[in-house]
């Protein structure tokens, strides 16, 4: 055992210098830049998740700034750091600010890193302002937070801020790679990707990760040890159950579901974890995109020749089904069956495309030109064979003196005609062909289509083409555009309640019964162009408002004016029939606005109303 005492690899292998520092190029250039210009800041802001290299950016930069090197013990006396989840009250940020005062024993700044800043109190923010904003020429603030949002903009726009972005799954694997061969680790690439990817761009977490499997596995790092200690599903079961899907293999897809939640995966894991694989699935089949997919060389061939064998339909389907399943998965009372319900769906795509009668809305995978639109018959005889009973017998032999040939209208139906003969004659003689047997028993009809199928019928192929639409299906005009605005005939008032009339039995023959019971309340008044019809209430009112443009199409047409307009009157009701619609205590205020002296006799004898 070494006598060293043991030192886990984040604290161990800490950059001490900028090119050492993963993932943050663009921030190290900027602040090297800066240093090396001489335009030093009185306060830093270094935001951004855990683990990417805030803490560590910030010692570098007080290091440089003052020109010491990495074991120069006077780093001691110019850092001072500061914790601010522990020290958040206004006494810890006073006694900083009476140490600022102090100019540096060596060196030539002193740096103050306040680390979670945003634990900071309101009050320990307002007593910190004033010397933020005016520090002395030594002292350099840089505050580091996780939290960006939480810290007051007063406090923001005294600082530069510095976003550090997470590390990206290429230079955490180069990181680890670079800290494998340095303590003789074997790892495969493969197994240094799931690290990353596990750790979700925090560095610090993919080092924590990579000591714990060290520990673990030994100095043999291999994929399928990674999968196992950190909980994670292999690419494997991913792609299994992916070709079960586009094979329709239900049953095979809800067995190793079984067995995924038998080793103890959460399900919920299992969701994501495949809409990820059928994203990825996505982007490789593009060789654009093929960069976006964070995988070894290996791995990402697997995912082209699975791409390959699934289309586009399949991919936008299942993750749709995924995402709504990972939507309701909190919510659900059965999440088990939830995602069983998810494979099934994904697991019949291709079943239900092939065999339902909507496949013509899908396109095929190898759409033939000729077979989208038909080509034009080519100009061939065309042979009308007459009904069954009516066979053609070759013409009899000739007769002298053959009587006059009947009038046409007198030759029965099943007689061919003479230019059916000729034309029958010039076609090689075939045997006739009896007629099909006819069942006694009616055919069972097809069930009606409706909706979206419906529409697809009238205008899709069975091939998945368009087809071409006939002639005589030419769109009806509307009523509206049926009417003539010169129209200007007289109306009467006879010739009015005709037209009325029409209407509300026209109404009745479409058992529309309540509109015919509001349109035979009374006859409509006819005042110059306008046509006056009153209602009891506003029930009434709104149906006819709504069939307000098929009243006056039907009058216009009938009456041959094209400027008539329908107005709407509430009638006034009478106070029995507004009496009938009061409650007890409306009659009561009635009665005593009537005579004021009933309420006080009801408050004398200490009368309740009920």
């Amino acid at each position: 055992m070494s006598e060293q005492p043991y030192l886990v690899s984040a604290r161990k292998y800490r950059p001490q210098a900028w090119d050492a520092v993963v993932g943050q190029s663009g921030i190290t250039q900027t602040l090297q830049q800066s240093i090396a210009s001489g335009q030093i800041a009185q306060a830093y802001l270094f935001c951004g998740p855990r683990g990417v290299g805030k803490t560590t950016s910030a010692r570098i930069f007080a290091r440089a700034i003052n020109g010491f090197d990495v074991q120069n013990e006077a780093m001691s006396f110019n850092v001072f750091e500061l914790d601010a989840a522990s020290n958040n009250k206004v006494e810890d940020i006073r006694s900083i600010v009476d140490q600022v005062r102090i100019p540096p024993q060596q060196g030539k700044y002193k740096v103050y890193i306040i680390d979670e800043v945003h634990m900071l109190s309101q009050a320990a923010f307002n007593a910190f302002l004033k010397t933020l904003e005016e520090p002395p020429a030594h002292a350099v603030f840089i505050l580091a937070t996780t939290e960006k949002h939480k810290i007051l903009p007063t406090i923001l726009s005294r600082c530069q801020i510095f976003d550090f972005h997470r590390i990206t799954v290429p230079d955490a694997v180069a990181h680890l790679q670079h800290i494998a061969s340095q303590e003789g680790v074997n790892a495969e690439e493969e197994a240094l990707h799931v690290i990353a990817q596990k750790a979700d761009g925090a560095l610090r977490d993919a080092l924590s990760m990579f000591d714990q499997l060290v520990a673990f596995a030994g100095k043999n790092l291999t994929y399928q040890a990674v999968t196992e200690q950190l909980h994670v599903l292999d690419h494997d079961t991913y792609f299994t159950l992916t070709d079960q899907a586009l094979a329709s293999d239900i049953p095979g897809a809800m067995l190793l579901f079984n067995d995924v939640m038998a080793r103890g995966f959460d399900a919920h894991h299992f969701i994501t974890g495949w809409a990820n694989h059928l994203r990825n699935l996505m982007v490789c089949r593009d060789p654009q995109t093929l960069k976006l997919v964070e995988a070894t060389d290996d791995v990402k061939a697997k995912f082209q020749d699975q791409a390959s064998r699934a289309d586009l339909f399949f991919l936008v389907g299942g993750l749709d089904v995924l995402n709504q399943a990972d939507v309701q998965y909190r919510g659900s009372q059965h999440q088990r069956l939830l995602v069983e319900l998810a494979l099934m769906q994904i697991c019949s795509h291709e079943a239900l495309k092939k065999k339902s009668l909507d496949a013509g809305l899908m396109p095929p995978r190898a759409v033939d030109s000729a077979a989208t639109i038909p080509a034009p018959p080519s100009p061939q005889p065309v042979v009308t064979t007459p009904p069954p009973r009516a066979a053609v017998q070759p013409p009899p032999a000739p007769i002298p003196n053959p009587a006059p040939a009947p009038a046409a209208e007198s030759v029965p139906e099943s007689v061919p005609s003479p230019a059916l003969v000729a034309e029958v004659e010039t076609v090689p003689a075939a045997e006739p062909v009896a007629p099909p047997p006819v069942s006694a028993a009616p055919a069972a009809k097809a069930p009606r289509a409706a909706g979206l199928r419906k529409a697809k019928q009238a205008v899709v192929a069975p091939t998945g083409g368009i087809k071409a639409k006939a002639a005589d299906d030419a769109v009806e005009p509307t009523p509206g555009a049926m009417i003539d605005p010169t129209w200007s005939e007289d109306v009467t008032a006879e010739g009015l309640e005709g037209a009325w009339a029409g209407f509300v039995e026209k109404l009745r023959a479409d058992d529309r019964l309540a509109l015919v019971a509001t349109m035979s309340l009374g006859a409509p008044e006819l005042r110059g162009s306008q046509v006056v019809y009153a209602v009891n209430n506003p029930l009434q009112r709104e149906q006819m408002d709504g069939l307000r443009t098929e009243v006056l199409v039907h009058l216009k047409t009938e009456l041959k004016n094209a400027q008539l307009e329908l107005h709407l009157e509430m009638k006034e009701q009478a106070m029995e029939e507004k009496k009938a619609f009061l409650s007890d205590k409306d009659r009561y205020d009635m009665m005593v606005e009537k005579n004021p002296a009933l309420d006080k006799l009801r408050k004398a004898l200490d009368l309740d109303l009920g």
